[in-house]
């Protein structure tokens, strides 16, 4: 078979394509090195950016963090001063509340086995005789009435249960018979006080000493305080050191006990108007407490005692 024979013109249109296209290859490819450096810096650069950012929020978010667990751990701390407050409160609202003499916190008032009551018991009196009872305690009724000057208590708050409650005010504020002698003054529970717990002292416990409470009625009742010694066969001697009184000894004078209506009775009447319609509410010693709704329910209850 013969071979095809091509005419010069065709050749030249086959060959002249290939030739340019080859040309635009050749020289793309002689740039191409620095289109590579380029990119390659800006790679580089954008890489050193986005590792900057990623440091810089890396750091910010650890010191998030620490800021975050700083206050965390405040927070722990404020809750646990918060619970140490409340408890605290408690505390100090008890402290504070005691100072009423409210209910059986009173009995704590009664303190016989304080050494400066001991001293004054021991030089007043020289020591107890069931002869001389009743002169040892006369003499020792009398170093209150010299000792103690008489003033009114200033007022003392009370604190409500919740730290968020209202305060209140009470003009009154038992001291500790230590608190009196030191101080040399105090109001009728104060000196009452005092003279229990020497006379307990005294007699070593043998025979009991009460605290009675008088309230006149009312909205604003008016209250007093005074030393009961109560004995067998329903009688009753008071000492009422604020009051400048004591139960006598029927018409001879001196200090005795009365049948618990009739000594009773000579109290209120002394008192008279500073006490008008008062009622006994309360009596307490040592080892009791009770709450009496007048004096007839008072009377009743010393009758089943002492008989």
């Amino acid at each position: 078979m013969a071979g095809i024979k091509l005419r010069p013109r065709y050749i030249n249109a086959i060959i002249s394509p290939m030739k340019f296209s080859g040309l635009g290859n050749f020289e793309r490819l002689k740039t191409a090195p620095g289109l590579w450096k380029r990119l390659f810096i800006v790679a580089s650069v954008l890489l050193v950016i986005s590792l900057i950012l990623g440091i810089g929020s890396w750091y910010q978010l650890n010191i998030l963090r620490t800021q975050l667990n700083t206050v965390e751990s405040e927070m722990e701390n404020l809750r646990t001063e918060g619970g140490q407050i409340l408890s605290s409160y408690a505390d100090i609202r008890e402290q504070v509340n005691v100072r009423l003499g409210i209910g059986q916190n009173a009995q704590s008032f009664i303190t016989p086995d304080v050494p400066e009551i001991s001293a004054i018991v021991q030089e007043t009196t020289g020591g107890y005789s069931d002869r001389y009872l009743w002169r040892d305690y006369g003499r020792l009724y009398q170093w209150t009435m010299r000792n103690i000057m008489y003033s009114l208590d200033s007022r003392t708050p009370i604190l409500p249960e919740s730290a968020s409650g209202t305060l209140a005010w009470r003009g009154d504020f038992w001291r500790l018979p230590v608190e009196t002698i030191r101080d040399e003054t105090g109001d009728c529970e104060d000196t009452a006080l005092l003279l229990a717990s020497m006379l307990l002292n005294y007699n070593e416990r043998r025979y009991p000493a009460w605290i009675i409470g008088l309230k006149t009625p009312g909205p604003e009742p008016k209250a007093h305080v005074a030393l009961a010694i109560p004995s067998t066969n329903i009688q009753l001697t008071i000492f009422d050191i604020a009051g400048h009184y004591y139960t006598p000894f029927y018409d001879l004078g001196g200090f005795g006990s009365q049948y618990v209506p009739l000594a009773l009775n000579h109290w209120l009447a002394h008192l008279g108007d500073d006490m008008p319609g008062a009622q006994v509410y309360m009596v307490f010693s040592e080892n009791f407490y009770k709450e009496f709704s007048g004096n007839e329910e008072f009377i009743e209850w010393s009758h089943e005692l002492l008989r």
